[in-house]
């Protein structure tokens, strides 16, 4: 369910009106979490979090270690940020890519005595 949000770019509610359509079809005793908030406070506690990384409007860089307090894109001179706005007071990026570190999984996946047989 979260990899269909994440490519369907759906809102929290969007999310959430699939999931109430999905509890209805199945059985009663589903363990289908009932919203967002619940299903993702289940997910935390794996450590499986994930770095949000602002990127230029071109997708031509990212604006992270040395880069991450550049106020331009050095190729094309954009601001990674939308315009503010009256009802807007932060800032907002353009893009954002989600790094999802490659060692926490990496260590879990080994943790298991399934897996272990298989990573080596």
């Amino acid at each position: 369910m979260f990899t269909i949000k994440s490519d369907h770019k759906l809102s929290d509610v969007g999310y959430e009106r699939i999931v109430e359509w999905a509890r209805c079809i199945l059985p009663e005793r589903n363990r289908l979490k009932e919203n967002f908030y619940a299903a993702k406070s289940m997910i935390k506690p794996l450590g499986l979090g994930y770095q949000k990384v602002n990127m230029c409007l071109n997708f031509c860089m990212l604006y992270y270690l040395k880069n991450a307090e550049l106020i331009e894109c050095k190729t094309y001179k954009h601001s990674p940020y939308k315009p503010r706005t009256d009802k807007v007071k932060s800032l907002i990026a353009h893009e954002k890519l989600r790094y999802f570190p490659i060692t926490p999984r990496l260590q879990r996946l080994f943790m298991s005595p399934k897996t272990i047989e298989h990573m080596t």
